[in-house]
């Protein structure tokens, strides 16, 4: 059978024809639908294979002793278009690196947190809650002092830099949080211990600050904008009970959900090297028509790879610590709204990022825009879920139910799933949609954002009520795929496993 140019190979993959390279293999059963704009989008991403070929060709030295080659493509059921290159997109390269490949909010991931209280005592206290989490995270309750050395060391090696670099004395603001998390113990529980070593602080000496005192920025504990978000969740079914017991979840369970990156920092390092990388294409040969560019890890333009190496590790330690003071905030207005309770770090793994891996036999790039490490259990060996497989969380949209899977390690999927629903409509698209249905969305689901809009004076400002509604319509769930196909495609094509599903109570917005 073939649509939009695919060829469907069974009930839950389908190809399409790459004369550039290998076939992508897209994962998606037949009740997900599949955006022709995306499909257009992944054929011309995949037109890199020609511009690897026309380098070789013609300018051999480009990539040193190494021979280049576009290994493997897999995507995701939630494949969308994005900017150049599809979200959901996951390319295995050798010989070079392809920044597009990443996205421009570096590390941009999920991370979960598990608690003891249970959805009743939490519902009771939402207006309470509503009011401590806007204050925290937008009306001035966000404070998060750091010394340059400190951001320094965070920039360099991650939570690993923050854990040495901060004093137990120092508990001004979320410090404190910070200290009771017991952040060592945490750190089996994040991708890669939330530390990915760089040996200098690429363009970022403002936001450093001063040589000596505390400062604050405005990026450091932020959510950013878009799908990103803090959820408040509770464990509504129970798909897999062997792994929900040994994981800790059970129904009824209050869950804390994080989704979020590197915000500014990670638009600066994708932005900077998007020009950086066109800038070193060798003048005597014709640009990409696609626009992709490829970045050699050897020959003479080395030093140029291992700056950006640099400034991509600097902005995913940013957005490791992102994720976790977000989830501290979270962790402080719970407690001190519903009462002391337990605050268990699940997983933390990114979705948006490079990795250097051994496939096949040989070792390879593994670049994932929009797509989630599943991982199976050998690669686990030695973590908490050796018995398991890595954790994959896969939220819905707003308002709409989220699971958590176990990774099964499927080599075509190159070890991957999906990060989510994935768009059916554009955002400006989703401000068409019928304002009737975003009314009763709205009048059914609580959102918390910096604009309160129970209060009664915001009636007299309809340009803030209007500009702040109009940032959720474009997130609202008729903008997204039914969850539901997108997990039974994971499931059915032996990429990640379903343990439970959870339900929202309220989601925190930028």
């Amino acid at each position: 059978m073939k649509t939009h140019d695919l060829i469907r190979r069974d009930s839950q993959r389908l190809t399409l024809e790459n004369p550039c390279g290998p076939n992508p293999v897209i994962f998606a059963n037949e009740q997900v639908p599949i955006e022709s704009a995306a499909v257009s989008e992944l054929s011309r991403f995949l037109e890199v294979g020609r511009t690897v070929d026309s380098l070789l060709n013609q300018a051999p030295e480009f990539f040193g002793e190494v021979e280049p080659e576009v290994h493997q493509v897999s995507v995701t059921p939630d494949f969308h278009k994005g900017s150049g290159v599809p979200i959901g997109t996951v390319i295995a390269t050798k010989g070079f690196l392809i920044p597009q490949a990443i996205g421009n909010d570096v590390n941009c991931g999920m991370r979960v947190h598990l608690t003891s209280l249970t959805r009743d005592q939490v519902v009771s206290r939402l207006d309470e809650l509503e009011s401590k989490l806007r204050y925290l995270f937008f009306e001035g309750g966000r404070n998060i002092p750091m010394t340059r050395k400190q951001r320094e060391a965070l920039f360099l090696d991650g939570l690993l830099g923050l854990i040495d670099s901060v004093p137990r004395s120092q508990e001004e603001g979320l410090w404190r949080e910070f200290h009771q998390s017991h952040m060592t113990e945490q750190l089996e529980r994040i991708h890669g211990a939330g530390s990915l070593a760089a040996t200098r602080v690429l363009g970022l000496d403002d936001f450093l600050g001063p040589h000596d005192g505390f400062s604050r920025d405005a990026q450091i504990g932020s959510i950013g904008g878009g799908n990103h978000f803090v959820e408040i969740q509770v464990v509504e079914r129970v798909l897999d009970g062997g792994v929900a017991h040994a994981w800790g979840l059970k129904p009824g369970q209050v869950v804390v959900m994080v989704h979020t990156g590197s915000v500014m920092i990670g638009h600066l390092c994708g932005q900077y090297y998007r020009s950086v990388v066109k800038q070193l294409y060798p003048d005597n040969l014709s640009h990409p028509a696609n626009g992709v560019y490829v970045l050699p890890v050897h020959g003479p333009h080395k030093a140029q790879t291992d700056v950006f190496r640099d400034a991509l590790h600097n902005a995913a330690n940013f957005a490791f610590a992102n994720r976790m003071f977000l989830a501290l905030i979270a962790s402080k207005a719970l407690r001190e709204i519903c009462g002391d309770a337990d605050y268990r770090l699940l997983y933390d793994a990114p979705h948006n990022l490079v990795w250097e891996e051994e496939l096949d036999g040989e070792s390879v790039f593994l670049h994932r825009k929009g797509a989630c490490p599943a991982r199976g259990l050998e690669a686990m060996n030695g973590t908490p879920f050796e018995y398991y497989g890595e954790p994959v969380m896969v939220p819905g949209s707003m308002g709409t139910s989220s699971f958590l899977l176990c990774g099964l390690g499927n080599p075509e999927a190159l070890f991957s799933a999906s990060h989510g629903a994935g768009r059916a409509l554009s955002r400006g698209d989703a401000l068409k949609a019928d304002d009737e249905d975003f009314r009763r969305f709205m009048e059914l689901f609580r959102v918390v954002t910096p604009v309160d809009f129970r209060r009664p004076d915001l009636k007299l400002r309809p340009d803030i009520l209007k500009e702040k509604l109009a940032d959720i319509k474009k997130e609202a769930p008729f903008c997204y795929k039914g969850i539901g196909p997108i997990v039974e495609t994971l499931e059915g094509a032996g990429i990640a496993r379903p343990v439970v599903e959870l339900q929202p109570l309220l989601t925190v917005k930028g």
